[in-house]
């Protein structure tokens, strides 16, 4: 039998190496494939389920922003990545009849396994995934929050909102109906946000295109590390010249999607990046997003505000023993939503802004997407009231389920009064009236009375992504 073995292990090794000309080929060897795909990562890869009550405290409040559940590609996504239909050919062609390709005989077989088909119907919609996400983060939080949670059941209780984006509001009706039952629309109808003066209408202010176009993220695709990764996957792949970083990025696309709509799934196109290449791509995507609806943008915090606001007066009604407010609120939104809201609330600073030129320098970076923001992404605010300690109102911030600890915070349990102070701004009646475009010259004619009106609900409604 052992005997055996070792002349299975020798034809593997022979029919491997005659693909390759004799050179060794290439398989991926990390035992830990790296998993981490930016704002693409399947949330199941990095929540955290190890929630523990805070002693001597009962939660009295909870409100969260949720980001919508793992989707299917949107229209453009898809077409990129049908696209490698004909781009594997080529690469199997290379290997197979040109024998200028590096790739292992199994590598190339999962290659050719391939297929990656999205109904046009569900483009950008929530998945069966997606779905999951929904129930299990609702199951968790009610029994978490129990206490909270098992008050009467009515709109006056409990607040829903969702923006009319479709995957969104799928994912808040799948979240409420875990939470509140199949007849939740009954009990406590979902608020849709008008999405009709959502992000879109500000790609018509400079400050925020300017933005866009400057972005440190164009610069880093032409860095060396980046070329390097570019010609190194070109060769892997049998090409004698490199090939276009459009299709790096849908290879990309496709590895990261397939991983998140199959958790349990290690995809073909993942397999043909090495772990520093992946990480080299996190890092482009999260420099993109840094000052798309980052901190690398000052309108970006502006954007945030009115959520701020609105967070900040529910707490202050809770500490106030106001009868009147719900005992908790969900909100349903976007990527970018949840982006500026964190951003609004000091959330994964780094002292250190994020640019083309310090990718090395940025490895323990805060803003980190796939811990910040993966699908399904969520923040949240809970007040206690406690029986011990120099002071009964307490707030606790959890990020993706975990205790975010803010500084000034003790192991994440923080008090009113340092929350109070330290987001003070947000509590004054003029706490958002600033102008998100202040340049009326460039803002194709949008008036900045306008602009000031619909802030609120530019916010509430952030983005489709």
């Amino acid at each position: 039998m052992k005997g055996q073995s070792s002349r299975i292990l020798l034809l593997f090794a022979f029919l491997s190496a005659s693909l390759t000309g004799g050179d060794s080929c290439y398989e991926p060897m990390d035992s830990d494939p790296y998993l981490y795909f930016s704002h693409k990562t399947a949330y199941q890869l990095i929540f955290n389920s190890k929630f523990k009550p805070v002693p001597y405290c009962r939660p009295t409040f909870v409100w969260m922003f949720i980001r919508s559940g793992t989707s299917y590609p949107n229209t453009n996504e898809s077409l990129a990545i049908r696209q490698l239909h004909q781009f594997k050919d080529r690469v199997i062609k290379n290997h197979e009849e040109r024998r200028n390709g590096n790739l292992c005989r199994h590598v190339l077989d999962s290659l050719k396994r391939w297929e990656f088909e999205v109904n046009p119907t569900s483009e950008d919609d929530i998945s069966p995934q997606g779905r999951m996400d929904m129930q299990l983060l609702a199951r968790r939080t009610k029994d978490k929050m129990s206490e909270v949670l098992v008050k009467e059941i009515n709109k006056n209780t409990f607040k829903i909102y969702a923006s009319e984006d479709r995957k969104v509001m799928n994912s808040a009706e799948e979240f409420s109906k875990t939470m509140f039952g199949d007849d939740f629309r009954y009990k406590v109808p979902i608020e849709k946000v008008q999405s009709n003066s959502s992000f879109i209408g500000l790609e018509s202010c400079p400050k925020w295109t300017d933005a866009i176009q400057n972005s440190e993220a164009s610069l880093f695709r032409k860095s060396p590390e980046y070329m390097d990764m570019v010609s190194q996957i070109s060769k892997r792949l049998g090409f004698l010249e490199n090939i276009t970083d459009s299709i790096v990025q849908a290879m990309y696309e496709s590895c990261r999607y397939n991983k998140a709509l199959v958790i349990e799934s290690y995809p073909a196109w993942c397999g043909l990046f090495t772990r520093q290449e992946l990480q080299l791509l996190e890092y482009y995507e999260d420099l993109d997003y840094y000052y798309k609806y980052g901190y690398g943008s000052e309108i970006n915090t502006k954007v945030g505000c009115p959520i701020a606001k609105e967070l900040m007066g529910y707490l202050s009604a809770v500490a106030k023993n106001d009868s009147d407010r719900p005992s908790a609120v969900f909100r349903f939104g976007s990527s970018a939503g949840l982006l500026t809201t964190l951003l609004a609330l000091e959330v994964a600073k780094d002292p250190v802004p994020l640019t083309h030129y310090n990718y090395h320098a940025q490895y323990r970076r805060q803003w980190r997407m796939s811990q910040v923001d993966p699908f399904s992404g969520n923040f949240a605010a809970v007040f206690y009231k406690c029986d011990q300690g120099d002071e009964e109102n307490k707030v606790m911030f959890y990020l993706n389920e975990g205790v975010y600890d803010y500084p000034g915070c003790n192991v994440g349990l923080c008090s009113w009064k340092f929350i109070e102070n330290k987001f003070r701004h947000y509590l004054r009646p003029d706490g958002c009236n600033d102008e998100v475009c202040r340049d009326r010259s460039r803002a194709s004619g949008v008036r900045s009375a306008v602009w000031a009106v619909a802030l609120i609900p530019i916010a509430l409604a952030y983005l489709r992504v």
